[in-house]
């Protein structure tokens, strides 16, 4: 089995150096996105490891804006015409907290799953339900698209999906098979009506692929993703910051992956999950 990780990066490079080590394995690929907007240069040493590929077609990422969903299309464009068995998609901000080797035999064991978190936002994630009833101008750059944005959800109908889907969706970080990525390519690929709607939307990318995976053939083999989340932060839409204070519950978790980290508030987190990692217990079969 092979397994590529697409990796959106804006920033650190000797943090996602740190992640690339933590995850080495046989099975894994690496192809990163670097944010438009990011030098690149500072990146290019990461990429003189065999198994590591800078996705060429970049594009900038906006905080909820559709160039995370943009910068996943690219990634799997150029992923996809190679074997993979599976596409994880995941942050350069993430870090594993089991080791490459459980992952790898870990998601070996439940081939054929598609780990992508759906919550309907009509009766489980019901905050989000605004993002697709009302417009938001999040993907525009002009002066005063706040006002206008208001003036536009002040006087026209609330918003309507093209399609006859029951919209899900939560988090952006999916880990699903190479035939569900293709199927996701070729959906947002053939469908304009969808990117219209999506790029009117205010964090499309925790929707987007969620709902096109959950009204699709692939939908009877959805389950939750594998990253680790901690919403319960000060900084309202972003998650929380895991530093030393989150490793109990980290290394309680049955996820494989964690974020949100920043070696630059808390790096010691990251020395004691790298020993964590090293010194748990292996994957065992028992397990499934």
């Amino acid at each position: 089995m092979k397994i590529a990780h697409l990796i959106l990066a804006h920033k650190n490079p000797q943090q996602l150096a740190r992640l690339l080590k933590a995850m080495e394995h046989p099975g894994f690929d690496f192809y990163i996105h670097i944010d438009q907007k990011t030098d690149a240069a500072p990146f290019a040493y990461l990429f003189n490891n065999r198994n590591v590929f800078p996705i060429q077609n970049r594009t900038k990422i906006y905080w909820a804006g559709y160039g995370t969903i943009q910068a996943c299309v690219n990634g799997f464009e150029e992923i996809l015409t190679k074997d993979y068995d599976y596409v994880n998609v995941m942050s350069a901000q993430d870090f594993p907290v089991k080791s490459a080797s459980y992952i790898y035999q870990y998601i070996e064991g439940r081939k054929g799953k598609e780990f992508i978190t759906c919550r309907s936002v009509v009766d489980e994630w019901t905050e989000a339900l605004p993002r697709v009833t009302r417009y938001h101008f999040i993907n525009f750059r002009f002066p005063g698209r706040h006002k206008i944005e208001a003036v536009a959800n002040r006087i026209l109908p609330a918003r309507k999906y093209p399609l006859p889907h029951t919209i899900v969706g939560r988090a952006n970080w999916f880990t699903v098979t190479a035939g569900a990525a293709t199927y996701l390519l070729d959906f947002i690929n053939n469908r304009p009506e969808v990117v219209r709607f999506f790029k009117f939307s205010w964090g499309a990318d925790e929707i987007i692929f969620s709902t096109i995976l959950y009204n699709s053939p692939f939908k009877d083999a959805i389950v939750d993703n594998l990253t680790y989340v901690d919403w319960d932060s000060p900084d309202k839409g972003h998650p929380k910051i895991l530093t030393i204070d989150d490793l109990p519950n980290l290394k309680a978790t049955d996820k494989l992956l964690a974020r949100k980290f920043d070696a630059d508030i808390d790096s010691n987190v990251l020395n004691l999950l790298e020993n964590w990692i090293t010194s748990a217990q292996p994957y065992s079969k028992q397990s499934l």
